[in-house]
């Protein structure tokens, strides 16, 4: 990056002083008039000088302030921090007393540890400032513009340099590390283990137990039965892979921002999510692919390997709650380009009977996975956390019955441990109560 420095229009924050030296001078002008004398008019020129002087120099040192901003990383996550080296240069030939620094950095996106400081630059010479910047929310967010404030001696006039930066950070929505794999695998052959029904996989030996009725005799160990005297067997471990499919919802009109006032938001959490779980797929070796439409159309075809998780990082930083499709609408669209016996990932705050009906349509060829948001958890307590409806647990209850995969995450919920909200049959459905009989009248 060039250094680069342009002059603002000047604040005037110290009103006190600034007529104190005007009035200084009429007080003077008026004493030589009327009582004449060297002292009064001693006074008065002194006075102007003193005010011409500190407005020459003023100018002259704030139009060779230049700047040059460096970050050592244009990559994080959210809550990761990187470190920005802001150099001052002093191209005149006076020292400057004093210059403040104000960080203009987004703070909703980057909060910096020193929104605000002071320091002093020799003359021909510079100045190095330290700062650091924490991210805050995923989004593109670019570093500075850096507000210098600087003076003369007696702090009379101010004259303000924006340092322009050209750094952009891009900030990644959290990766959680899940441990077990919160999805149905729809290939029965694969790296994965598994306990569902699967291939036993000749590569990946499990253990040697003994024989009984109805194992496979090719699998029979013959050197370690002959040495315990018993028919022994090899027992392979079952492996499994699915081509995992995820589409998050950021729809208009479905998500809860409660943020600003102590809640949480359901666009944030879907992306961390997301990209939870193609990390998830993308070490586990299963063909990884993500489709959401925002402000735009989202797409990553499925692959595998870090650059198909990087698309897919890229995307979830760059989306916003801005799309005008529902998410029963973009699983139609896209799941018919998909091939057969995919995992579909559906994550969302919104379960509507649509939707419902979209999800067991998908379920005759693919396996179907709903993560629900509890959009109700996300807002902040008051009036407008009774106003958001929660999904129907008749409807939670009918796609777990039709054998789709319902995880119901509330506000703070631990994402390592996703595995752990999954809805078992029944669990949304409250039991039926018999009404209170009548009392018996004579």
């Amino acid at each position: 990056m060039r250094p680069g420095g342009r002059e603002g229009p000047a604040r005037r924050p110290r009103r006190g002083r600034e007529w104190q030296l005007p009035a200084l001078i009429l007080v003077a002008y008026a004493a030589a008039r009327l009582a004449g004398g060297r002292l009064p008019y001693f006074v008065l020129y002194l006075s102007l000088l003193l005010w011409a002087g500190s407005w020459a120099y003023t100018r002259y040192v704030a139009r060779r302030i230049t700047g040059l901003v460096s970050v050592d990383r244009r990559r994080i996550e959210v809550g990761e921090s990187i470190r920005v080296k802001l150099r001052l240069e002093n191209e005149s030939f006076l020292p400057i007393p004093w210059a403040e620094v104000e960080d203009c950095t987004p703070a909703h996106l980057l909060a910096s540890d020193q929104p605000r400081l002071a320091t002093a630059l020799p003359l021909v010479g510079s100045c190095i400032v330290h700062l650091t910047l924490t991210a805050r929310r995923r989004g593109k967010c670019p570093v500075g513009p850096y507000r210098v404030r600087t003076g003369d001696w007696l702090g009379l006039f101010v004259r303000e340099v924006m340092v322009e930066s050209h750094a952009q950070v891009t900030i990644y929505p959290r990766v959680h590390p899940i441990d077990d794999l919160p999805v149905p695998l729809a290939q029965p052959f694969g790296p994965v283990r598994t306990q569902e029904r699967a291939f036993e996989d000749p590569s990946n030996p499990g253990e040697i137990r003994r024989y009984v009725p109805g194992d496979n005799p090719r699998h029979i160990h013959w050197r370690t039965s002959a040495r315990v005297g018993t028919l022994m067997i090899r027992q392979y471990e079952l492996s499994a892979t699915t081509q995992l499919i995820l589409f998050p919802d950021f729809g208009r009109e479905v998500h809860v921002d409660g943020s600003a006032a102590g809640g949480g938001s359901t666009a944030d959490v879907t992306a961390e999510i997301a990209a939870s779980l193609a990390s998830l797929g993308v070490r586990r070796r299963m063909e990884t692919g993500l489709f959401c439409v925002g402000q735009t159309r989202f797409a990553v075809g499925p692959g595998k390997g870090e650059r198909v998780f990087q698309e897919i990082m890229e995307a979830l930083a760059q989306v916003e709650p801005a799309g005008d499709l529902l998410l029963e609408q973009v699983l139609a669209a896209e799941a018919g380009h998909l091939g057969e016996r995919a995992s579909l990932v559906a994550i969302t705050p919104r379960l509507t009977a649509h939707l419902s009906d979209r999800l067991l349509a998908l379920r005759a060829r693919h396996r179907v996975t709903l993560i629900l948001l509890d959009a109700p958890t996300f807002a902040p307590e008051g009036p407008q956390r009774q106003q958001i409806r929660a999904a129907d647990p008749a409807l939670v209850d009918l796609l777990v019955r039709r054998g789709v995969w319902v995880y119901r995450i509330p506000a703070g919920a631990d994402l390592r441990r996703l595995s752990a909200w999954r809805v078992e049959v029944g669990e949304e459905v409250r039991p039926w109560r018999p009404l209170a009989r009548p009392p018996v009248t004579s």
